[in-house]
């Protein structure tokens, strides 16, 4: 079993949070209406979608070149009822047109194989995880922020 990526969020006010990861990267996460922030829900969308991106990324090079433009659109759909995503989709769009009818069909067939064997948020959605979440005292920390 691989150790798990340190990441850690902080709370800078009222559902307003900073995510960051050992690598120095950042990302401002809030509830779903706030501004310049992305939702957890958000946040799910783009792993998929990055995960589908970076596990096809050297079969879509291996014929459109190491320079290939490409973007990746995401959505997640919910029941009326109930918290959580019936379907989350991605699509992978890049310019294709430099390839016949043939080479489309082979290419986007052997990058969907890819992201089936290598795309781990995939492989996770597909098999579930477990997801606990627990509440710990920490007395290093201040009582308010910015203190």
């Amino acid at each position: 079993m691989t150790e798990p990526t340190p990441v850690h969020l902080e709370r800078l006010g009222p559902k307003t949070y900073i995510g960051r990861n050992a690598r120095g990267a950042e990302v401002p996460i809030g509830s779903l209406g706030a501004d310049g922030a992305f939702s957890p829900g958000e946040l799910l969308q783009l792993a998929l979608a990055a995960c589908g991106l970076l596990s096809s990324d050297h079969t879509l090079a291996s014929s459109l070149g190491d320079d290939f433009a490409a973007v990746v659109d995401a959505t997640g759909t919910k029941p009326e009822s109930g918290d959580r995503y019936d379907t989350i989709a991605a699509t992978i769009r890049t310019n294709m047109g430099a390839l016949d009818a043939d080479k489309i069909a082979a290419l986007t067939d052997r990058a969907e194989r890819a992201i089936d064997k290598l795309c781990t948020i995939g492989h996770t959605l597909d098999h579930g995880a477990a997801h606990p979440v627990t509440i710990a005292d920490d007395s290093d920390l201040p009582t308010t922020i910015g203190r």
